[in-house]
């Protein structure tokens, strides 16, 4: 008798099964491992293992190791890796819709933009993108928030969306973001992201946009010390995921995923809760810094409703986004 055969038949014995389906999904990660994102892939494939009795294994492959997102989502596609969790704007090569996802002050803050995101008009834009790319999306997309919120730094204090004005920020190469910033009464410039801190310290710029957790790692509060909280717009994790893989599974697997992904999403939220809860504390532990995470940014949104009627009168926004964007409001 060989040796599988004596392996399976002590597992038969011991009243356990050997895996009828076995197999090992690729997931494709832009972070590392000990980030809060990396944390929670790997929670994820730890549940994932645990819940399918190890009929299907998630090899996780960190710090874009098997490319960057535009090349991971087109391997997505053929079906060469099965999961990329980032973005869900990296789908809107195939619905440009998509994209307005991240438009700013357009969403009075992130339980209206999950509502904005499960409703009709961006699911069918999901449907459409499964229909042509085969790219579907695991679970719910708002129940995991990437990182906690964004952040405007400048170089003097903000006290009111009026202080706005005149300010010389800097964006990202996109005409929505220039647009709106310039709109709100900003004085916007484009520069690479590697260059804002010299940028700020040589006055080429006074302002950033940046998502709280890379304030420390960007050391931007050494050069634009006062920092208020904007929830420009709110980002998630879209489980982006081959649908060939997925239709291929047994629908005990599929649970598996499921209840995984909902309860690494869970996981996720509380550790990104902890690291938000001493954010404040560590930023003001710097000299000088200023912080307020209670900015009332209420006139920003309402500025930027103007804003985007003149958008869509010009044929900028796609079919039906604003009365979707309203009928998600909690009335």
């Amino acid at each position: 008798m060989s040796m599988m055969f004596r392996i399976a038949g002590a597992l038969m014995a011991a009243g356990l099964a050997l895996p009828a389906h076995a197999e090992t999904w690729r997931l494709s990660s832009m972070m590392t491992p000990d980030s809060f994102e990396g944390q929670t892939y790997q929670k994820f494939a730890d549940l994932v293992d645990e819940y399918s009795n190890g009929d299907l294994t998630i090899k996780i492959y960190p710090n874009e190791q098997i490319g960057s997102m535009d090349s991971v989502v087109e391997q997505l596609s053929a079906g060469v890796i099965q999961l990329a969790p980032s973005a869900v704007g990296f789908m809107s090569r195939w619905e440009p819709g998509i994209k307005f996802a991240a438009s700013p002050f357009l969403f009075d803050d992130y339980d209206h933009w999950a509502r904005f995101i499960d409703g009709d008009l961006f699911q069918g834009w999901l449907n459409e993108v499964k229909d042509e790319a085969g790219i579907s999306v695991l679970g719910d997309i708002p129940a995991m928030p990437r990182g906690s919120f964004r952040t405007l730094l400048t170089t003097k204090p903000i006290e009111t969306a009026d202080d706005i004005k005149g300010l010389k920020i800097r964006q990202y190469q996109s005409d929505l973001m220039i647009d709106a910033w310039t709109y709100l009464g900003a004085e916007v410039r484009v520069l690479p992201w590697g260059e804002v801190y010299d940028g700020i310290n040589r006055g080429i710029v006074d302002a950033v946009t940046a998502p709280a957790e890379s304030i420390e790692s960007m050391r931007f509060y050494e050069v634009a010390p006062n920092i208020i909280r904007t929830d420009e717009y709110p980002q998630a994790v879209a489980f982006m995921m081959s649908e060939k893989a997925w239709e291929k599974l047994p629908e005990a697997d599929q649970q598996a995923l499921l209840r995984a992904h909902k309860e690494a999403a869970a996981y996720g939220r509380d550790l990104l809760a902890k690291q938000s809860a001493t954010l404040k504390a560590d930023l003001e532990a710097h000299d000088g810094v200023n912080v307020n995470f209670e900015f009332d940014t209420a006139p920003l949104v309402a500025k930027m409703k103007d804003f985007y009627a003149e958008y869509d009168k010009e044929g900028k926004l796609p079919e039906g986004l604003l009365d979707a964007v309203d009928a998600a409001r909690d009335k």
